[in-house]
């Protein structure tokens, strides 16, 4: 009896380490809402090694429509890293930086341009993320603004102002009323949410002296969670 309760341990054991999983994602799907050259979907790579982890991804399909252009130095970004057009291809990359043990790190798309896009889609992208012990797959999807909201989003950019920038102390935000700004949020180069900031009327005056220094984006959002624009600014 006592070896058979320690060969069923063994087994247990066995099987225990056979489903140890390197990481995790946070999601297997992200929807988002895009205006026609601005959004922001973010999913999370957790470590759950015991030490130092790099991942291998690549796109493995997508359905963008043609022509649709990537700004450079922006567009799926691992934890430091953001690629064009190019990483489309199929190409399999690595996280740039180690993921510490137990530690997380971002995996989004930062930045796109649907102008191209004549339909709200649903559009996919989906990547493969390796290591040698675990694979995963991720799906971002984002539907397109209908036209009148896109036409706010990309219209009315025009006349969103930030001043001064660089900023020390505290920034302004004016943009045009018919805008609809319910918050600004403000988030730094990994994409994490510093702060959130209420709005009314066209104006903001965000504080920022807590915030460390650095490049931070200020994201604006209507009162259901879409984003309008997207601005950057340099905290001195």
């Amino acid at each position: 009896m006592k070896k058979f309760v320690l060969a069923l341990l063994s087994v247990v054991g066995v099987a225990s380490a056979a489903t140890a999983q390197d990481f995790t994602m946070q999601k297997d799907t992200v929807k988002a809402y895009a205006a026609n050259t601005g959004f922001e979907s973010f999913n999370y790579i957790t470590n759950k090694t015991s030490g130092n982890l790099k991942v291998d991804w690549r796109v493995i399909s997508h359905t963008l429509p043609a022509g649709t252009a990537w700004v450079t130095a922006f567009g799926l970004c691992d934890n430091v890293t953001c690629y064009s057009s190019s990483i489309l291809s199929g190409a399999t990359t690595q996280t740039t930086d180690d993921i510490v043990a137990s530690g997380t790190a971002p995996f989004k798309i930062q930045y796109g341009d649907l102008t191209s896009a004549s339909g709200p889609g649903p559009y996919y992208v989906t990547a493969e993320l390796k290591t040698a012990n675990t694979t995963d797959t991720v799906v971002f999807q984002f539907n397109k603004f209908a036209t009148s909201v896109a036409g706010v989003s990309s219209a009315k950019n025009d006349n969103i102002v930030v001043y001064p920038n660089p900023a020390r102390d505290e920034i302004n935000v004016l943009f045009d009323r018919s805008m609809d700004v319910k918050n600004i949020t403000v988030y730094n180069l990994i994409g994490k949410a510093v702060t959130v900031y209420k709005v009314s009327g066209n104006s903001a005056k965000l504080d920022i002296q807590n915030i460390p220094s650095g490049i931070y984006f200020l994201r604006m959002l209507d009162a259901q969670g879409h984003v309008l624009a997207t601005r950057k600014f340099t905290h001195q």
